[in-house]
């Protein structure tokens, strides 16, 4: 069956950092993370929690562009270092699935601040439609961050993070579907690979 997302980056090794802090405001986070951008470090990263709620996990993650590019997994366990000292976030214990999907997922509507938003609880409406286990999701912050002609550009918005069995991976493209996501990354940890999949074009 033809799925409406295509395959359109990739690359090798499924990385992910998790790191934990003190409870702190977006606010600091962002700037911590808009700092490291600002060295040249393009920042992929799930802030668990709500809008409004304080941060105390980030999970760093990479995200393939077919404009600039992958940075490799030497080069963004090297920006955790420095994200760490210049911060004092210590990493926290990496979850221990070797195998899975891991996914974040906007709930807005395209990219306009004002379109519709869509709620955390219709994600896992659309992966129990498949199968009631199997799967975690947990409401987040999606962010990014890359130095773009000598200024950092920065989106967020909130979202949900998806921890999910390979076989799963087409109630996520429902879910996407369904709040009209442009293009997400999936972190497949059992084909130790990362890629991107975006709306084919025409549909």
């Amino acid at each position: 069956m033809r799925t409406p997302y295509a395959e359109v980056a990739a690359a090798p090794g499924a990385w992910t950092h998790p790191l934990r802090l003190p409870p702190d405001r977006f606010q600091r986070v962002q700037q911590a993370l808009t700092e490291l951008a600002r060295t040249g470090r393009p920042v992929a990263a799930f802030l668990l929690g709500g809008e409004g709620e304080p941060v105390t996990d980030v999970e760093l993650y990479r995200d393939p562009s077919r404009t600039f590019g992958t940075p490799d997994i030497a080069a963004c366990e090297e920006a955790v270092r420095a994200l760490s000292a210049a911060t004092g976030w210590p990493a926290a214990p990496r979850p221990e699935a070797d195998s899975g999907l891991l996914v974040g997922l906007g709930l807005r509507e395209g990219y306009a601040p004002g379109a519709r938003e869509h709620a955390p609880e219709e994600t896992a409406d659309h992966l129990r439609a498949l199968s009631a286990t199997g799967w975690e999701c947990r409401t987040a912050r999606l962010v990014s961050a890359r130095l773009v002609g000598g200024a950092v550009r920065w989106y967020d918005e909130v979202g949900v993070v998806i921890r999910a069995e390979a076989r799963l991976l087409p109630a996520i493209e429902a879910a996407a579907c369904a709040f009209a996501q442009h293009r997400f990354t999936v972190t497949d940890l059992g084909h130790r690979r990362t890629y991107v999949l975006q709306q084919r074009d025409g549909e």
